[in-house]
């Protein structure tokens, strides 16, 4: 069944904004009496009946809605990549595994210092509907590590970094099941020693990954992976 996703949800009725009335009107060619399912991004399936196919704004009529539970305890600040492709395939992946929430974070290493909030939120919504979620990662605005380091955090906290000289356990380790986990990656060139000192300030705790170093977007898969199966 095709799966939709909207934010214009009335009790009984649910509205289609242009894109995806485009997709349901012209694309699939859908009409009155067609059934789809809509996710809502906030945790809730509706088993829906089309009863206006209109390319610009589809209306569709509510027959069931179903809750799910998906809260994975997992969020991630990270730098963005120099390389838009890399930070956009960590966006998709790990919202495919499944997350809680995205960090964009600007480290003393960082190259890239601009991001578009649009075109992350149309890759983050594509991914959910793509690995049939329901909930939609929560995506902040790219904020200094300094600043972002301080802020309030219901879990456990960890960096990951690469400094051999500087003591630390790996994940498995440390993470202990069902706790809730927030994850500092770095950007290319590591967080730099003053930054790991003040997140260490801050009660982040520091983590390895493994013993390979690891690029930026694939250290926040594998940490993202690894809180999934130690939960499982």
């Amino acid at each position: 069944m095709h799966l939709f996703y909207s934010t214009n949800i009335s009790e009984n009725t649910i509205t289609l904004d242009n894109e995806e009335s485009k997709h349901l009107a012209k694309v699939l060619r859908l009409e009155m009496g067609d059934q789809v399912q809509v996710i809502d991004g906030k945790g809730t399936r509706y088993l829906c009946e089309v009863s206006i196919a209109h390319q610009k704004a589809t209306q569709l009529n509510v027959l069931e809605k179903e809750l799910v539970n998906e809260a994975y305890g997992i969020e991630i600040a990270a730098a963005p990549t120099k390389n838009l492709n890399r930070w956009e395939w960590f966006l998709e992946k790990t919202t495919e595994i499944g997350i809680d929430a995205i960090h964009p974070i600007l480290s003393f290493h960082s190259e890239r210092k601009v991001l578009k909030q649009d075109r992350q939120l149309r890759i983050l919504v594509s991914a959910m509907k793509q690995s049939y979620k329901t909930k939609l990662p929560q995506l902040t605005e790219l904020e200094k590590f300094k600043e972002f380091v301080k802020n309030d955090f219901d879990g456990r906290k960890f960096i990951c970094h690469c400094y051999d000289d500087l003591p630390k356990k790996t994940l498995n380790e440390s993470y202990k099941k069902g706790e809730k986990a927030l994850l500092l990656i770095g950007p290319e060139g590591d967080f730099s020693r003053e930054e790991v000192a003040l997140a260490l300030e801050h009660n982040f705790e520091p983590i390895a990954l493994g013993a390979s170093r690891l690029r930026t977007e694939t250290a926040a898969i594998v940490a993202c992976h690894t809180i999934h199966v130690l939960n499982a």
